[in-house]
């Protein structure tokens, strides 16, 4: 049987012991009416979960979060495979080695679970609380669980269905330029398109620490604005870091994930997650990076707007100018697609784009489930490939979005841009 896959190119697989709760819940506090309002206007945000059906959301979210890494990525395949389906869900997507997805049909999933650099070191516990030193979450931690996880699901399942090709989160203001240099040599050392897959052999992986990560593991890198990090910053060491990191990817032709909606688990406040957020923010480095394969997640989606008024559609347009302008410029859907209504939307957005335009993005968009981050607002990993299967876009444009477009993104490829209009 030929293999082919289909993509989820922005998932993850944290615990609760790796998201740093204390800086995200005392950015809620310290920021007060600011956030207040920003739930008001956003009614999507991550806190919304809480009083959905009493919490209900947030228990389900809960009930993955409290297993360990490799149990989750057994439990999205047990869900694709009807394992925890209820009464109306309908059949099995995933059955025979076959995930059918309306009238298409993969029989690998590959999953591209994003590590995100939780480190909020210079967070400093509010005054009073007796425990007054900043928690450690250092990346090394939460990558290692990835990747043992990784193992974990290989050897409990070496007919498994997944295939694991995981993102290194990376924030250079936890590096010297030195030890950066040092760490993503190291952790990219043999790297080739497409990273490992979790079919290769975990038994020699050794000790991972931030000084020495596990070589030849990633598939690209994760970057997450919302928690400080400046892609660009106007000069210093801090830019001198972002180059090396940038110029080390662009010349090995590593992929880059960043953040590009207004919500998430921020602790920076709103104006300035949306300076760092923005792509246009992210215009200089494109400039002097021209060829970085880079994704802006969430397709630059924003939920933050005036009461009575639609949110803004000017990130999502400010991406597509990107993307006529430089030829590894990707956008993602994750957690967009929590709502049929999103791919109504996407169809006439790009049904209102001149053809050659929308050839183009149609050919730079990619699927994605934000999983597990996506339970605040959906049931089920297998109800959001559910809504994306009987969704009215083409079957065409399905098969961009879960393979040809990824596996483009992941392996390499690209088409030549044109001028920015």
């Amino acid at each position: 049987m030929i293999t082919k896959r289909f993509y989820d190119i922005h998932c993850h697989a944290f615990t609760l012991s790796h998201p740093c709760f204390l800086a995200f819940t005392q950015t809620l506090m310290r920021r007060g009416l600011e956030e207040v309002y920003a739930q008001m206007a956003a009614p999507n945000y991550l806190i919304a979960a809480l009083f959905f059906k009493t919490g209900e959301r947030m228990r389900n979210a809960l009930s993955v979060l409290e297993r360990d890494v490799g149990s989750i990525f057994s439990l999205m395949e047990d869900d694709l495979s009807g394992g925890f389906a209820k009464e109306g869900d309908g059949g099995a997507l995933l059955s025979d080695g076959q995930l059918r997805l309306g009238g298409l049909g993969y029989t690998r999933l590959v999953l591209c679970p994003l590590v995100v650099d939780f480190q909020c070191a210079a967070f400093l516990p509010s005054e009073g609380t007796y425990y007054d030193s900043p928690s450690s979450k250092s990346v090394a931690v939460q990558t290692r669980d990835l990747l043992e996880g990784i193992r974990y699901y290989r050897r409990s399942r070496p007919r498994g269905f997944l295939e694991i090709r995981p993102f290194l989160g990376m924030d250079t203001r936890h590096h010297t330029a030195a030890s950066l240099a040092s760490f993503l040599e190291r952790a990219f050392e043999g790297y080739a398109r497409g990273g490992a897959s979790s079919r290769e052999a975990f038994d020699a992986m050794r000790e991972f620490d931030e000084s020495s990560p596990v070589p030849g593991r990633f598939a690209g890198i994760k970057v997450y604005p919302p928690l400080g990090f400046d892609p660009w910053p106007e000069g210093g060491r801090e830019r001198e870091k972002v180059e090396l990191l940038w110029s080390f990817c662009e010349s090995r032709d590593i992929p880059v994930v960043t953040h590009c909606d207004d919500q998430g688990f921020r602790v920076v406040g709103m104006e300035e997650n949306w300076r760092l957020c923005s792509p246009e923010h992210w215009e200089g480095l494109l400039r002097a990076h021209p060829r970085l394969r880079l994704d802006f997640a969430h397709f630059g989606q924003r939920y933050f707007h005036p009461r009575g008024k639609p949110a803004s559609r000017d990130w999502t347009d400010r991406i597509v100018r990107l993307m006529v302008g430089y030829p590894n410029v990707y956008a993602d859907l994750a957690f967009n697609g929590c709502e049929g209504e999103y791919y109504e939307w996407l169809e006439g957005y790009l049904g209102g784009m001149s053809a050659g335009l929308a050839e183009l993005v149609s050919r730079r968009l990619m699927f994605g489930s934000d999983f597990v981050a996506n339970l605040t607002k959906i049931r089920s990993y297998s109800d959001y490939f559910r809504i994306f299967a009987t969704s009215r876009l083409p079957d065409a444009l399905k098969e961009r979005l879960g393979h040809d477009n990824p596996e483009s993104f992941l392996l390499g490829g690209g088409e030549e841009a044109g001028p920015m209009p």
